[in-house]
């Protein structure tokens, strides 16, 4: 049945916020500041002025599908996902037991992911290094397939998936450039240092970027603020993103109380200036970089996810503390959470937006609303 939602409040490019009436079943029908008028049976929902946002998108979780045992990963993640307002997420599997190299593994991927996803998921694919010297024919047969990028790794934590040296991305780059495949990359430079460091990470992008030739390169996480400002620096080439990881800002911009499953952040020594970025839309990606996986690898540690329960309050907290608190605009937050990780994986305007034809993936927000969770700040006072 077609359900039809009135008195709602959607963001604009500018301060301001629109009244709309929205007619959707499983696609967003029509919008419309006058009053709709189904000609077939519908539901009326009231938001009463509450406020109407383009469902979440993440690029980056790491859901193995041998989880510790777990009955079913993409079950458990993808429903926390879908109760935190994340309605499309992407699996970027960096120790998986069953690689993505060929068109055919994204069948088998699909079959043991199980029925029970709660939110549409899209897929990263691997690179067969070993498969040489057909990986680069084979990754571009991979991305006509519809994975939504390929995952270069340096140095590469699974094991079942080659590390690629620098010499054999380039190879890749030059290979299949023509076809405008996205690219992630995570690593850090192992000639500089044998295990991550902020040094190491920002040589192997300054590295990786040398290499690159026109296309996409989204770098997957960025957590000292040398290597965002140096990205920064690049920024008019618009084939060049990183994303930073929301429980960063929770901890080093608002004191949250989170045990650390990554690399430590130096955003706390930099707060004015990330907090300018963020309201200069100067950011192009936040990220939960999730993680069901308990192992925590000190000598990679650019590679451990975070908690999964903090995607349940990430949406919240971004909108509460960065538009309301902070004064980021609120355009900005809906780009850095829906829109620009849609258009990275290039599913907008399908995804990250409110317009005719988008699916009908909505968050309802209450302004004036409260919610509770189980985090505290480092104070000790309940979040």
């Amino acid at each position: 049945m077609r359900k039809l939602i009135i008195n709602a409040y959607i963001p604009t490019k500018s301060t301001a916020l629109k009244k709309v009436n929205i007619l959707f079943d499983r696609q967003i029908i029509k919008i419309s500041q006058d009053e709709i008028h189904p000609e077939e049976e519908f539901e009326l929902i009231d938001l009463q002025g509450k406020l109407l946002l383009p469902g979440a998108v993440d690029m980056h979780c790491h859901i193995s599908q041998d989880e510790n045992g777990r009955a079913n990963p993409m079950s458990e993640i993808t429903r926390t996902a879908i109760a935190g307002g994340w309605t499309t997420i992407a699996n970027m599997d960096f120790d998986p037991p069953d690689p993505i190299f060929r068109p055919g593994d994204m069948d088998a991927y699909e079959h043991n992911s199980g029925n029970h996803i709660w939110c549409d998921l899209a897929v990263w694919g691997h690179v067969d290094v070993d498969d040489y010297p057909y990986y680069a024919e084979t990754a571009h047969e991979l991305w006509n397939a519809g994975i939504v990028g390929l995952l270069v790794l340096n140095p590469c934590p699974g094991e079942k998936i080659a590390t690629l040296s620098y010499t054999e991305m380039m190879d890749l780059f030059l290979n299949i450039y023509a076809y405008d495949a996205q690219f992630s990359f995570s690593g850090y430079d192992t000639d500089v240092s044998s295990v991550f460091t902020p040094e190491a990470h920002l040589s192997a992008v300054k590295k990786l970027l040398r290499r690159m030739q026109e296309n996409p390169i989204h770098i997957r996480q960025v957590s000292h603020f040398g290597t965002l400002d140096f990205i920064n620096s690049i920024s008019k080439r618009s084939d060049i993103s990183c994303a930073i990881k929301i429980p960063d800002l929770m901890r080093e911009l608002s004191g949250l109380d989170l045990a650390p499953s990554s690399e430590s952040s130096d955003f706390h020594d930099h707060t004015e200036e990330l907090e300018l970025l963020l309201r200069t839309n100067k950011i192009y990606v936040l990220t939960n970089l999730a993680s069901l996986s308990g192992s925590y690898r000190p000598e990679h540690l650019c590679f451990n996810g975070e908690d999964t329960k903090l995607i349940r309050h990430s949406v919240c907290y971004i909108l509460s503390e960065l538009w309301k608190k902070r004064q980021v605009p609120l355009a900005t937050c809906i780009k850095m959470i829906s829109e620009n990780p849609a258009k990275r994986l290039g599913l907008y305007p399908r995804k990250g937006s409110i317009t005719a034809g988008a699916d009908a993936d909505l968050i309802v927000f209450d302004q004036n609303g409260h919610t509770n969770t189980d985090l505290h700040y480092q104070s000790g006072e309940p979040v």
